[in-house]
C-alpha cells in the first residue's frame, strides 16, 4: 500500500489558465500523456485522473477519425485559442482565423473537436476539454511535475526521510513504481529508491502565508468505516513494517491535525482548493524599481528654501484611482543588503506656476515628509531579495517615491 499511497500528496508543479488545475502529468505505457491531477485512488492501485488536457494514443484499428474541418476562432474555447496562438496553428488572420479539428470514435468513447497529432499505425490526438480517466497503476510509466517558476513565492515542498536517517527537501519532480525524485537547489534532481523512503513531510515554502493558500488541491482521506477527513496531508509515516503502526497526518482548516492509521484508510481523493492564493515575485536588478509592475523614471531633486523640487515630471506611471478613494500602490525594488527595509517615502506633490515664466514647479516640503507621508500597510522581502511595499493612497494627483539617501524621486500619477 505504501507504493500506491505515496502518490497522494504531490506538491504543486505549475498552474495553467485560471480554469485549469494542472499539478502533474501522468505518462502511460500506450504513449498517452494526461495533464491534471490524481483525483482519487484506492488501496488496489486504481487511479481516477482528472485531466484538463491530454494527448491520447490509440491503435489505428481501434479509432475512427471523422468530421474533419476548420473551426472559426469565434467558435473555439479559450483553451483552444490559447493553444493555437502559442503553437502557431491558426490559419488566416483576425476574426477569420480557423483551426483544423476532428472527431475521434473508439470502442470506449467518442470525442469531438480534437487535434490530430499522428496518423497511421497509431492515432494520436490532443484534447483540450476536462475529462476523467480510470487508470490501473500497472498502466503507468511515471508521474512528473515541472519545477516551480523562479518567481513563485507559494507552494509545497517535500521532505524525504530515508532509512539511514538522512533527510532531503525539495519540490516533487517524478515517481514511478520503484523511484522517487525531487528538485533540489538550482533544480538539480535527486532520486531515491521508493523503499528507502520511510517518511514524507510536506512543508509550505512561504512562512508568511497559510498552508491552505499555498496548495492548489485539498486532500480527502476516507476511512474504512466511511468517515472522511478533509484538509492537507502534512506527513505520511511508514517507519514501521506494520500498516497498523504507520499513519497519515492531515491538517484541517481549523488548525487541528488528525492522525489516521494506514490500515484504516480505504481511499484518498483530491478536491480543488477555493482558498488557493498563489504569490509571485518579480526578479529585479540592484537599483530597479517598479510601481504596480510599471517601469518608472527617476528624477533628480534640489532643495529650495524648505521645499524639495523635482527637476522634471515624466508621465511614466499612471494608476487608475480606486472607486473608494483608497488606491493600492505596490512598490517593488531590489535591496540585497537589507530585508524588510522601507527605502522610499510616499508623499503628495504640489504644483506652483511661476508668474513670469509660466513654468510649472513640482515640489513637496520637509514638513510634508514629516506629517503627511503614506506608510506601507505591508512590507516584506522575498527570497529573491525583492522588497515589496504596499500602500493605500487617498485622493488623486501627482505623488512621488522619495529616496532621501540618494536624493532622487520617482513621480507617479493617480487619476
Amino acid at each position: 500500500m505504501k507504493k500506491i499511497l505515496s502518490l497522494v500528496a504531490l506538491a504543486l508543479a505549475f498552474a495553467g489558465s485560471a480554469e485549469a488545475v494542472i499539478v502533474q502529468k501522468i505518462y502511460l505505457k500506450d504513449g498517452s500523456v494526461l495533464s491534471g491531477y490524481i483525483q482519487k485512488q484506492d488501496g488496489n492501485g486504481n487511479l481516477t485522473f482528472h485531466s484538463d488536457n491530454a494527448e491520447i494514443c490509440l491503435k489505428s484499428k481501434d479509432a475512427t477519425i471523422s468530421n474533419e474541418k476548420n473551426y472559426n476562432v469565434k467558435d473555439l474555447s479559450k483553451a483552444w485559442v490559447d493553444w493555437a496562438e502559442k503553437n502557431e496553428e491558426f490559419e488566416g488572420i483576425g476574426d477569420n482565423r480557423t483551426l483544423f479539428l476532428a472527431d475521434v470514435t473508439s470502442k470506449d468513447k467518442a470525442v469531438t473537436r480534437v487535434k490530430i497529432l499522428e496518423r497511421g499505425e497509431v492515432v494520436k490526438y490532443l484534447e483540450m476539454s476536462p475529462n476523467t480517466y480510470m487508470i490501473p497503476w500497472k498502466e503507468v510509466v511515471s508521474i512528473k511535475g515541472e519545477p516551480r517558476s523562479k518567481t513563485a513565492l507559494s507552494g509545497i515542498n517535500r521532505i524525504y526521510q530515508l532509512k539511514s536517517g538522512m533527510e532531503f527537501e525539495g519540490q516533487y519532480a517524478e515517481e514511478n513504481d520503484s523511484m522517487l525524485t525531487l528538485y533540489l537547489g538550482n533544480r538539480v534532481r535527486q532520486s531515491f529508491k521508493i523503499n528507502d523512503v520511510v517518511k514524507y513531510t510536506f512543508r509550505p515554502i512561504n512562512p508568511n502565508q497559510d498552508i491552505f493558500a499555498q496548495s492548489q488541491l485539498l486532500d480527502v482521506v476516507k476511512s474504512k468505516n466511511g468517515a472522511e477527513t478533509k484538509g492537507i496531508i502534512i506527513e505520511q509515516n511508514y517507519t514501521s513494517n506494520k500498516d497498523a503502526e504507520n499513519y497519515f497526518l492531515v491538517q484541517q482548516q481549523s488548525g487541528a491535525i488528525q492522525s489516521i492509521k494506514l490500515s484504516e484508510i480505504a481511499e484518498t481523493r483530491k478536491e480543488e482548493n477555493p482558498k488557493y492564493d498563489p504569490k509571485f515575485d518579480i526578479l529585479l536588478k540592484e537599483g530597479d524599481v517598479v510601481i504596480n509592475r510599471q517601469e518608472v523614471a527617476q528624477v533628480n531633486v534640489k532643495e529650495q528654501d524648505d521645499n524639495i523640487v523635482l527637476d522634471s515630471l515624466p508621465q511614466k506611471v499612471i494608476i487608475k484611482k480606486d472607486v473608494n478613494n483608497n488606491t493600492k500602490v505596490i512598490v517593488e525594488y531590489r535591496n540585497a543588503g537589507a530585508a524588510n527595509l522601507e527605502a522610499y517615502q510616499v508623499v503628495k506633490v504640489s504644483k506652483h506656476t511661476e508668474k513670469k515664466s509660466k513654468e510649472n514647479i513640482y515640489y513637496f516640503s520637509y514638513r510634508d515628509l514629516v506629517n503627511t507621508t503614506v506608510r506601507p500597510i505591508t512590507l516584506e522581502t522575498s527570497v529573491n531579495h525583492t522588497t515589496k511595499a504596499e500602500y493605500l493612497v487617498g485622493g488623486q494627483g501627482v505623488f512621488a517615491l522619495y529616496d532621501a539617501k540618494n536624493k532622487k524621486a520617482i513621480p507617479f500619477r493617480i487619476k
